[in-house]
Parts: C-alpha cells; sequence; structure tokens
C-alpha cells in the first residue's frame, strides 16, 4: 500500500495485543505494526496520522538528508567555530552514543540514534563537534554545548533510555 509518496508495510502480529505502531525504516517506507484482530478502520486512521506526522519529521530533516548534511548544518548553527570533520554511523559503538576522535577530525554515531527522536540525535552531534574544540567536559565544552536550547530534555531521554550521566 503507498500513501503520500510512503511505501506502507504492515505488519498484523497476535503477539501485539493492544498497540498499533509506526517506525520510519527509510525515506519512503513505513512500517506499521499492529495486533492481529484491529479493525483495519482503526488501523487505516492511524496510518493517515503517522504518515502526517512522519512527513513533518522528515521536512524537519530534509535539509538533512543525510548524517554529515545534518551535522553541517548544526555546526554552522551552534558551533560555526568547530574546523571540518567527517561524521558516520558505526556499529562499532556498543556503550556509547558517540565519539570524537579529535586527531583525525572523525566522528562516529550510534546506529540506534537513528530510532530516536531528530532532537536527541542532534544533541549527540552538537557534544560530539564541540569535543572537536574541547576534548575535555569542562566548562567552556559544557557552555559550547548548552547552546542547544533542547539539550536538557534530550539529555533525559537518553538517561531514560540507559545512558550513564558522565557520558553525556
Amino acid at each position: 500500500m503507498e500513501i503520500e509518496g510512503f511505501e506502507i508495510l504492515l505488519v498484523r502480529s497476535k503477539a501485539r495485543r493492544r498497540t498499533i505502531q509506526a517506525k520510519l525504516l527509510d525515506e519512503k517506507t513505513i512500517k506499521v505494526m499492529a495486533p492481529y484482530h484491529s479493525d483495519q478502520t482503526l488501523i487505516d486512521d492511524f496510518i493517515k496520522k503517522s504518515v502526517k506526522k512522519l512527513r513533518v519529521r522528515t521536512r524537519i530533516s530534509g535539509e538533512s538528508g543525510t548524517l554529515s548534511e545534518r551535522a553541517g548544518v548544526l555546526r554552522n548553527r551552534f558551533i560555526p567555530e568547530a574546523p571540518d570533520f567527517n561524521i558516520a554511523y558505526s556499529d562499532s559503538l556498543r556503550t556509547t552514543w558517540g565519539k570524537c576522535f579529535v586527531r583525525d577530525r572523525n566522528i562516529i554515531i550510534n546506529p540506534k540514534l537513528k530510532d530516536f527522536p531528530l532532537w536527541v540525535l542532534d544533541l549527540v552531534i552538537i557534544h560530539e563537534i564541540a569535543h572537536l574544540i574541547y576534548p575535555d567536559h569542562g566548562k567552556n565544552f559544557r557552555n559550547l554545548v548548552s547552546r542547544y536550547r533542547l539539550k536538557e530534555r534530550a539529555t533525559g531521554y537518553l538517561l531514560a533510555k540507559g545512558m550513564k550521566a558522565a557520558d553525556i
């Protein structure tokens, strides 16, 4: 099924009892998970609302179609004094959300962040960009990261997902 340019992948599950959930798999595919016996009308309404929400989300990140484009936008907006760098997702990160290699000016991001809200990913990117200027977590570093107005909210989200406070 296709709605407003999105391919809808509907998965009905006997294990799922109550909730319907939508997840953006890529730029054009939405996976909808629903209880096996859900009413089709209810599912259709949920899909329409989800497509609308996800369209807004992809529009917000539209200026940042790739991770490097998003990081560039964030650097220019929050830390324009940061040097050029490379950024990529890496499956090698298992216990941290991001890592900055200051000497090489490379940043790697945990791919689990793809499933988190965009404002959470933004905090991690800004945090790692700030390390290019201040390798430690000192006062100057914290002042740079605090330029992001959703810092506290995103930090709380990461804490709820199991991140240690010292790592944020």
